[in-house]
């Protein structure tokens, strides 16, 4: 049974969408990293690029939050018949630096 995620863009990710959330169905055994690539290929190669630094892998700078949650690419998005009808992926980018 598909479930629907919310998706929440931050930064320059929701610039480059041209918005900030935004909803896709995916399957029981969905991954962070399949939301990712069809997030990628909704967008276009511009927002691909800030996203991902190779097809398939995500920039070490962008994080990602399953309810709340820290996920890792590899971690489910839906986990079976008994998740909510609905799951909130925020991604965002981290960046470091400046002066003290």
């Amino acid at each position: 049974m598909p479930r629907t995620v919310r998706l929440r863009l931050l930064g320059p990710l929701a610039r480059l969408a041209g918005r900030r959330e935004t909803t896709c169905d995916v399957p029981e055994g969905a991954t962070v990293r399949d939301v990712l690539i069809a997030l990628a290929a909704r967008y276009g190669p511009e927002f691909a690029s800030a996203l991902l630094r190779a097809p398939g892998e995500l920039h070490t700078h962008v994080r990602v939050f399953v309810d709340g949650a820290d996920a890792d690419p590899h971690d489910l998005v839906v986990t079976g018949p008994a998740a909510a009808p609905e799951v909130t992926v925020l991604v965002m980018p981290i960046f470091e630096g400046g002066s003290q």
